[in-house]
């Protein structure tokens, strides 16, 4: 079942120097059935195509373990829509535990459903704003790594994603070709949180040769309390 899914999950992951067992494949072929049936009802993804999803939305995720481990890490994926990256990444990562997050209803049905299924254990998923999790005393400043991909500029994302980390924490923001440009954007809202960036993983997803871009941003002091602002204002009026 999905042969072209298949092939392109194996030879793009290969290409990244991950290797998946039989039973990771499965997993992911069972996500993208999931992922496919749910999609009919809800319009979770435009990317259904069996080449595309496996490179676009399993290999892309997959691409942060080249440089840093999982492993028994507190993880938030902010913003996760129907998984991604964090459900790859929890099934390549079985230590890890994951907090997936999105502020729509149906998005976080489907998550729920599909950690479920593919019995992920250790997978707590969250719908809720980013800005209103981030005040939370069971989630603030508790994470040692928060992801989030195609979510938002950098300078809102920062917002969103900092105060969720311990300090010394990291957070991996994925971003296509005009990440370097975002950064620069982005200088005033990591002084006022208390970030750096640390450095940019610039990879070409396989077999299809898109760049991506992986920021790579280290928590240095506490988020002061009045960040992050109420829910839209990162947006409307970012720092």
């Amino acid at each position: 079942m999905y042969p072209e899914l298949e092939r392109c999950l194996r030879k793009g992951a290969g290409e990244l120097g991950v290797f998946l067992s039989e039973e990771k494949i499965s997993l992911f072929i069972k996500y993208y059935a999931l992922l496919l049936e749910e999609n009919e009802k809800y319009n979770l993804t435009s990317i259904v195509d069996e080449k595309e999803a496996a490179i676009k939305h399993f290999v892309d995720s997959l691409t942060c373990l080249g440089f840093y481990d999982f492993e028994n890490k507190y993880v938030a994926d902010v913003g996760s829509g129907a998984g991604f990256p964090g459900i790859p990444l929890k099934i390549m990562c079985e230590g890890m535990s994951i907090v997936l997050t999105d502020s729509v209803q149906k998005k976080a049905g489907f998550m729920e459903k599909a950690a479920r299924e593919l019995k992920l254990e250790k997978t707590v998923v969250m719908q809720c704003r980013a800005e209103d999790m981030g005040v939370k005393d069971n989630y603030r400043e508790k994470f040692d790594t928060v992801l989030s991909r195609a979510v938002a500029p950098l300078n809102v994302l920062l917002e969103y994603c900092v105060p969720l980390l311990k300090v010394e924490g990291i957070f991996l923001a994925m971003k296509g070709p005009a990440a370097g440009e975002e950064i620069q954007k982005a200088a005033i809202a990591l002084d006022k949180l208390g970030a750096v960036v640390e450095g940019t993983k610039t990879v070409k997803l396989p077999l299809l040769g898109d760049e991506r871009n992986i920021v790579v941003i280290k928590k240095t002091r506490p988020t002061p309390g009045k960040y992050p602002r109420r829910a839209g204002l990162p947006t409307k009026k970012p720092l």
